[in-house]
């Protein structure tokens, strides 16, 4: 009997009420439902306990065979690489599909699995292990090292989680259909920092298994972190100097001071992309995740996006291009091939295929007069691009060189905040400042400088009200520093003002 409600009382009051007669409803059905259930699983039970000697059987035979199909093909990896037999084909795709208009959303021939291979993979359970971090650098011995912390390996468990059936839900979301564009180009973001600490744990372990028990259970108790004075070995000094990404303390007369967070930033280099890590058998499921996240990709719609949407979304949607790009095409070996790759690294985006380049110029940047007068960046510009442009988007777009920023994967509800942070945080690791007044900026910084400002020195004087006070660097700034003018502004007194060399070197600078 339905519930009735008097007039009388506020309307406030009446809505809850209305609400708690609809829960209670909700509540009576669920139960009912419940009921049924329980009766039908019942049944089952009793009718499995008939049929269950023979189907275990058979059962029985089938998990063998795909055992058997699984583990000759890993075995065929592993023999490939012994042999030295892989070819470039087995890893690149051939130059008629680099133009093909659904060639960047798709993923390279080694890692599209087989129907056999699909379906063992649903019963597979990704085994759980986590990253180890570098050691503490040498120039730094005055700050107490940062033990490991177990939770920071939790990263992995969220991001690849045990193989599970695809429910209604799954299903709707892998067909694009209730994908939200920032949440899904926060989680391809996720999937490829996911592939990548992969392969820098499966090129640690095949360096391990180079180097010999002794050796290993050496690296295994000192871990990636040590206390200061320790004596290391010479692989392990050399590990320590990625605490320093920048190479910033390499300057002869640097002043030593701690970089912020990068210094606990997870390093990936050239050599974790070695064709035999991107097709070692544990990375197949996560290919598979991130080849159901780019056709989904192919099928968002951003029309209703905001400014703010569309700028987290589009910094996403570039880095996720070019991580893309590497392993499809490989590390890129020159400045030139590099520009190479910003062009044949693409995606499908809502149905228009569009490359890194044409992200960065035409949609997170406004086109230039000459490349306005191109049709297709015009065009790109209309449908994609801000109404406002951000300068500080400079410091969030990483190309996967030594030079380039971290990695970080933006929000919608946050990017304001979280490009300040990955300003802040990459002027903090990226300049030097030496005993002999001499500053350091990284060339990313004076390319762009008539961005925040008209000169070098008005330069440096940006970089210090960007940097909080606390910030040992804006003290080292300050102090090369010996007057101000009338005015507030620093004066130069015969500082040195030098650019550090943009190194096109391999690098993922990742957070786990």
């Amino acid at each position: 009997m339905p519930l009735h409600i008097p007039d009388h009382l506020p309307r406030k009051m009446k809505e809850l009420l209305s609400e708690l007669v609809m829960v209670e409803d909700e509540i009576v059905g669920l139960e009912t439902q419940i009921e049924h259930l329980r009766k039908d699983v019942k049944a089952e039970q009793e009718a499995s306990k008939q049929v269950k000697p023979k189907q275990h059987s058979s059962q029985l035979r089938n998990n063998t065979s795909m055992r058997i199909g699984y583990e000759t093909r890993a075995l065929h990896f592993i023999s490939k690489a012994i042999n030295g037999s892989y070819s470039l084909t087995d890893f690149t795709i051939n130059e008629k599909d680099i133009g093909s208009p659904i060639g960047g959303g798709n993923l390279s021939p080694y890692i599209q699995p087989t129907s056999k291979q699909s379906g063992l993979q649903d019963q597979r359970v990704t085994k759980r292990s986590g990253v180890q971090k570098p050691t503490a650098s040498p120039l730094r011995n005055f700050r107490d090292p940062t033990p490991f912390k177990p939770k920071e390996r939790s990263v992995e468990v969220r991001v690849d989680p045990p193989q599970k059936s695809i429910g209604s839900t799954q299903l709707e979301e892998s067909n694009g259909t209730k994908w939200q564009p920032n949440k899904l180009s926060e989680n391809i973001m996720k999937c490829l920092i996911l592939i990548y600490v992969r392969l820098i744990r499966i090129s640690r372990q095949s360096e391990l298994d180079k180097s010999g028990p002794i050796s290993r259970s050496m690296y295994s108790s000192l871990s990636f972190r040590t206390e200061p004075g320790v004596n290391l070995s010479t692989s392990l000094i050399k590990e320590s100097k990625q605490q320093d990404p920048y190479g910033i303390f390499d300057i002869e007369g640097a002043i030593p001071r701690d970089i912020g967070p990068y210094k606990n930033l997870v390093v990936f280099s050239s050599s974790c992309l070695d064709p035999k890590f991107v097709s070692n058998s544990s990375s197949i499921p996560l290919f598979q995740k991130l080849k159901g996240l780019f056709n989904s990709l192919q099928k968002v719609d951003l029309k209703s996006l905001s400014d703010q949407q569309k700028l987290a979304f589009w910094i996403n949607i570039y880095n996720a291009c070019i991580m893309h790009g590497f392993l499809k095409f490989s590390v890129p070996s020159s400045a030139e091939k590099l520009l190479n790759l910003l062009n044949k690294a693409t995606l499908n985006v809502g149905g228009k295929v569009v490359n890194a380049q044409a992200i960065e110029r035409c949609i997170l940047r406004k086109p230039t007069l000459m490349s306005s007068k191109d049709g297709k960046e015009a065009i790109i510009h209309e449908l994609y691009g801000l109404n406002t442009v951000n300068a500080n988007v400079i410091f969030t777009l990483c190309c996967g060189t030594r030079s380039s920023p971290a990695v970080r994967i933006y929000t919608a509800e946050g990017v304001t905040s979280e490009l300040e942070k990955s300003k802040q945080e990459y002027l903090q690791a990226s300049i030097s400042v030496t005993n002999s007044k001499t500053i350091w900026l990284p060339e990313l910084l004076i390319q762009n400088m008539y961005d925040f400002a008209t000169d070098t020195d008005s330069l440096v004087e940006w970089v210090c009200h960007q940097l909080p006070t606390s910030i040992s660097l804006r003290k080292s700034i300050v102090d090369c520093y010996k007057g101000t003018s009338n005015s507030g502004r620093v004066i130069n007194n015969g500082i040195n003002i030098e650019k550090m060399p943009y190194d096109f070197d391999c690098q993922y600078l990742l957070q786990v």
